[in-house]
């Protein structure tokens, strides 16, 4: 019975599994024809790369899922070159003049916007200085640049000694023991940064433990490839936008609430101190600053980039000095015979130390905090980069880590050798301008003078006070996973005060 009624519907004879056959045959087909047209005749045709990737970016969500795509593009770089396509309209670089043509302004073309796929959107809609327009990003950057400039520094610096000196003394209480360094770190640099964004620090420090809102930004990296993934896909986003776990929507709104919480505590007890806030208040105050919303949204990004990298790069810094022992021997040296106590170290000294430098520079180079790459979106007309005409909508980045690794650029590339910086003839060939780890052009880091000079001061202080030793369990810490941006492991040392 059922199979007459069966066919009662379909009278003349086509069942379910013709029709479901044809449209999987229409489908496959259409598979087949995308790509035919990608692997040959779409313009990224002629940029080296796997096959595989020039018809679907599954491979590249695959090692983001993994954690493992850094090292991945690097293997690609080193088998197809300075470019390569690892998606079908996605093209990674990894030389000097990429980061010129794709993030720098060249006369008589468009600069290129930020992929915005890429990036979250605040939660409050407004966008901050890493997601603006160029146009907006300009006006938001005019109000923060003084708060950031030499000047603003130097009256800043009591804030950052302030942290330095807790730092100090509780790595005294935990001297002789194993202690987990980048944990430490973490908790100076967030702690320095929410007094200069809020006017209050964390308190992780003195409680040497993380707060929860911190401990939520580090929860929520590892969730950094899927929001990627369904940002880059529209009918992915739709279906996230509609259907988004009331859980996410939560700790997203609670996140956001908990710095704007802090901003408007601010800007109602006022300060007296040379915190970011006071030049930007000035010209909120004339009716030509900035939103209350922008100033939000710009404290959340100011908060974790001005906080998370700083500690990262101490803590491969640290790493890669304990596990190049004459290279610490020369750093302790030269720090030691510059001062005589640790009160004498500040800003302006520590700026004149040439191997401390030249060891903070090749840090940044073999572990940049910031190891991926930032897609530019081509704009309408295409545009050339490296000499390959590249279509309009390309996704197209210089990637940190490739750049940096790369025997095209850096002679010896995977090893620590500060000495490249401070004119050794054997390192004469470097590309030293393919090293750009606070990104390049108008829209670079505008903490990086802060971000050296804290870097330059903790680390200082630090061995001027003490004699690292790396624990067997940290042998191997570097080898890390990314999402964004590293997964550290616990960075055991001891620490022996050194007695003067």
């Amino acid at each position: 019975m059922e199979f007459n009624l069966f066919q009662s519907l379909f009278p003349n004879g086509v069942f379910l599994f013709d029709i479901a056959g044809l449209f999987m045959s229409m489908f496959c087909t259409y598979l087949f024809i995308n790509a035919i047209y990608f692997l040959s005749l779409h313009p990224l045709a002629k940029v080296p790369g796997p096959k595989l990737c020039a018809i679907s970016r599954i491979p590249y969500w695959i090692q983001c899922f993994k954690g493992s795509d850094v090292k991945w593009i690097h293997r690609l770089h080193v088998q197809y070159g300075p470019m390569l396509r690892f998606g079908p309209t996605d093209v990674s670089c990894a030389s000097a003049d990429a980061w010129k043509e794709v993030h720098g302004h060249m006369k008589g073309q468009k600069d290129m916007d930020k992929a915005p796929e890429f990036y979250l959107p605040p939660i409050n809609g407004v966008p901050s200085m890493l997601t603006a327009s160029f146009d907006n990003h300009a006006r938001v950057r005019r109000f923060f640049s003084p708060a950031f400039s030499e000047r603003a520094l130097k009256k800043q610096e009591p804030v950052f000694h302030r942290y330095v000196d807790i730092l100090v003394s509780t790595l005294h209480k935990l001297s002789a023991q194993p202690v987990e360094m980048t944990r430490l770190y973490n908790f100076a640099t967030f702690d320095t940064m929410a007094d200069l964004c809020f006017g209050h620090p964390l308190g992780l420090l003195e409680k040497n433990q993380f707060s929860p809102w911190v401990n939520a930004i580090f929860e929520s990296l590892q969730t950094l490839p899927l929001l990627a993934m369904i940002s880059y896909y529209p009918i992915f986003n739709a279906i996230f936008t509609r259907f988004q776990p009331k859980s996410v929507t939560r700790q997203r709104i609670a996140h956001c609430k908990h710095a704007e919480e802090r901003v408007n505590q601010r800007l109602r007890q006022g300060s007296n101190q040379p915190d970011i806030w006071n030049l930007v208040m000035e010209a909120s105050n004339s009716g030509k600053g900035l939103s209350l919303s922008e100033m939000h949204s710009n404290a959340e990004i100011f908060m974790l980039a001005g906080s998370e990298t700083t500690a990262t790069l101490l803590s491969g810094l640290t790493y890669l000095l304990l596990t190049n022992r004459d290279k610490m021997e020369l750093l302790c040296k030269e720090v030691r015979r510059a001062f005589k106590t640790s009160q004498d170290i500040n800003f302006e000294a520590t700026a004149s130390l040439r191997y401390l430098n030249a060891c903070l520079r090749e840090a940044l180079r073999v572990y940049p905090p910031v190891p991926i790459g930032n897609p530019r979106v081509v704009p309408p007309g295409g545009q050339a980069v490296l000499g390959v005409w590249l279509p309009a909508e390309t996704r197209v980045s210089c990637h940190h880590w490739s750049t940096y690794h790369s025997e095209a650029n850096f002679k010896n590339a995977d090893q620590f050798i500060p000495e490249r910086w401070l004119g050794d003839p054997t390192y004469a060939g470097d590309v030293t301008d393919a090293h750009q780890p606070f990104s390049w052009g108008p829209r670079n880091c505008i903490g990086q003078n802060m971000a050296v000079h804290e870097m330059r001061l903790i680390f200082a202080t630090v061995i001027f006070d003490f004699d690292f030793e790396l624990c067997d369990g940290s042998r191997d810490w570097i080898e890390q996973k990314t999402y964004g941006l590293w997964m550290k492991k616990p960075l055991m040392c001891r620490l022996y005060p050194v007695s003067r």
